[in-house]
């Protein structure tokens, strides 16, 4: 007996299951996720477009966002748990569910800075794109820090300080002095959604304020 259909069945079988499966614990975390953060969106912005891009990804734009921000993109970064393979191999790498947020300010900042954790895969990413010649650098709060500025380490420990009271893991915060992003920021979903979002939004509120205000002090 040729066991090889029966085995090429069973494997198939198993990797559609998976899809499916993965495909629907992504899609589920995400909407719940999603009713979470409806009451504190609003903070940020009072109109925000929603787009589902696949079932690991999903975009929300805020076009007029409330001072200090002049526009912000938060991304919803799932783990490819819908192919298998793929997830083993980024689990591996690193990768793990993230909350991005990426924001254009009304007030650019004084300084610039890439707080960036190397055990994380968008940490990891900008560490080996910096050129470390052309950078102030130290550790810091389990990660490295590029910096330009003196009061570059003293304001991303502070905004550290805050996140880490929220989030499981922080893999990047970006401060930077030119668009498209003056402030980025690669976090772990909130470590428990019993946490009110608007707490969360206002966290990341605080954060963007205190950039902002850097550019009216002398670095």
């Amino acid at each position: 007996m040729d066991l090889g259909v029966p085995i090429l069945m069973t494997g198939a079988i198993l990797i559609v299951g998976w899809f499916f499966l993965g495909m629907q614990w992504n899609v589920h975390k995400g909407q719940r996720l999603l009713r979470w953060m409806r009451e504190g969106l609003p903070l940020l912005s009072e109109r925000t477009t929603l787009e589902w891009v696949g079932t690991s990804l999903v975009r929300l734009r805020m076009r007029e966002a409330k001072t200090p921000f002049r526009e912000v993109e938060l991304l919803l970064v799932f783990e490819p748990r819908d192919v298998p393979f793929l997830w083993l191999f980024s689990r591996w790498r690193g990768r793990r569910d993230l909350m991005i947020v990426r924001a254009r300010l009304r007030q650019p900042p004084a300084f610039e800075g890439e707080w960036a954790n190397p055990a994380m895969w968008t940490g990891r990413e900008i560490l080996q794109r910096i050129v470390w010649g052309e950078w102030e650098n130290m550790d810091l709060a389990g990660g490295r820090l590029a910096y330009r500025g003196t009061m570059a380490p003293r304001v991303i420990e502070e905004c550290l300080g805050d996140l880490s009271r929220c989030h499981p893991y922080i893999a990047r915060l970006s401060v930077r002095r030119a668009e498209p992003h003056h402030l980025q920021i690669h976090v772990g979903f909130p470590m428990d959604q019993k946490i009110p979002a608007r707490e969360v939004f206002q966290q990341i509120r605080r954060i963007a304020e205190r950039v902002s205000r850097s550019s009216a002090v002398p670095s």
